[in-house]
């Protein structure tokens, strides 16, 4: 009888130190941060020039490369820096020769969407090989904050001229200009509207200046220019092109002067 008593106790001290020995079985934590940030967006960038024209034509393609709807924040109307080489030299600036609204822009863009964006520049550029920098200004949110860039080349082309056959005085046709305009402090205005840019250059005696471009009621852009040498030059880009028969306007007004109005269209 003593000896099944003491093999009881013995038996129960061995469970009660196996039971010690083990662990608490702790949940997982394999799956509680599994999920990863969204992707930023991707960019394409297309590139062509037209040497008759003296025109850049860009087509920039953003996609939304996640399979689920992503929130895009733009911190002003510019969605895209575009910077054109020729080498070492920079000849095209669009951040810089361009103005632009500063208010933040959010969108919501759904599962692998793109958003194609074509845009024009007038621009003379002389014959030789470009390189062209696209970084999209896009930030999806809760993405990694780094800079999608694109690159590309393209190629202008020696102008060739065609010698008329004898007998003929025909000349090629040439697109008609704008005729410049002068009004008060400003002379040989010359205003070039393609589509949503508008391209403005002239001569004033002014320092600097306010412009702003409206149809008399409504204002769509606006924003301030500083002359170097007598001369200035700016770009405007407009949120859509305007109808052909809207009336389009653009005042300039120099600090503490008498504002002067010059047709666009």
């Amino acid at each position: 009888m003593k000896k099944t008593w003491l093999l009881a106790v013995v038996t129960a001290i061995l469970l009660v130190v196996a039971g010690c020995g083990k662990e608490e079985a702790k949940p997982s934590q394999v799956n509680s941060d599994s999920s990863e940030p969204p992707a930023p967006l991707t960019l394409d960038t297309e590139m062509a020039y037209d040497a008759s024209a003296k025109t850049l034509s860009a087509t920039i393609s953003m996609t939304n490369p996640n399979e689920e709807a992503v929130d895009v924040t733009f911190n002003s109307s510019q969605r895209f820096q575009l910077v054109v080489k020729k080498g070492d030299q920079t000849v095209f600036d669009y951040g810089s020769d361009y103005m632009f609204t500063e208010s933040v822009i959010e969108e919501k863009w759904e599962a692998n969407d793109k958003k194609v964006f074509d845009e024009v520049f007038p621009l003379t550029l002389e014959p030789g090989e470009y390189s062209v920098e696209v970084i999209g200004l896009g930030q999806v949110d809760g993405a990694p904050e780094i800079a999608v860039t694109d690159e590309t080349t393209f190629t202008v082309e020696s102008a060739t001229t065609e010698t008329p056959d004898e007998g003929t005085s025909e000349t090629p046709e040439e697109t008609p200009a704008t005729e410049p305009q002068s009004d008060g402090a400003f002379r040989d205005v010359q205003i070039d509207l393609n589509d949503t840019m508008i391209q403005v250059s002239g001569y004033t005696d002014e320092v600097e200046f306010e412009w702003s471009v409206s149809d008399g009621h409504n204002v769509y852009a606006q924003g301030a220019a500083e002359v170097t040498g007598g001369g200035f030059s700016f770009g405007v880009l407009l949120d859509e092109a305007p109808a052909k028969d809207q009336p389009l306007f653009l005042e300039m007004t120099p600090i503490g002067g008498e504002v002067t109005s010059f047709k666009v269209q």
